[in-house]
């Protein structure tokens, strides 16, 4: 029997995340959504995650700071990192960053449904094979 599988959004760009929810929802995935790092760790307290999508650069909390809370508390957490500046030098090296501290995988904005649910179902692999 699958399972069901959830996933907490975080951006703060409102369009993304809106679309992003809707796109994973679509698919049949339970979706949470929050506008920053800060936030999206209030939305998990005491609740079970398969997968955070995260934003990397967002006020309160950014994306590194929130992938190395999750890399502390929740090891088992499958993430996958997304920027709209991947063209700049900076912003690459920092999605780049987001690997070494575990994000599985990187998305850039603008982005495809299709890449996008690719990349989910082979972050949640080893999750469905269960």
């Amino acid at each position: 029997m699958l399972q069901m599988v959830h996933i907490l959004v975080v951006d703060d760009d409102e369009v993304f995340r809106v679309y992003l929810v809707t796109i994973l929802r679509n698919a049949g995935y339970s979706v949470l959504d929050a506008e920053n790092g800060q936030e999206g760790l209030e939305r998990i307290a005491g609740i079970s995650v398969d997968l955070i999508i995260t934003d990397i650069f967002m006020p309160k909390m950014d994306g590194i700071d929130l992938l190395a809370a999750i890399r502390f508390s929740r090891p088992n957490v499958k993430v996958i990192a997304i920027s709209g500046g991947y063209k700049s030098m900076n912003s690459r090296l920092t999605l780049e960053m987001a690997k070494t501290f575990g994000a599985v995988d990187i998305i850039t904005k603008p982005f495809r449904a299709d890449v996008v649910l690719q990349k989910v179902e082979q972050s949640l692999q080893s999750i469905k094979e269960l």
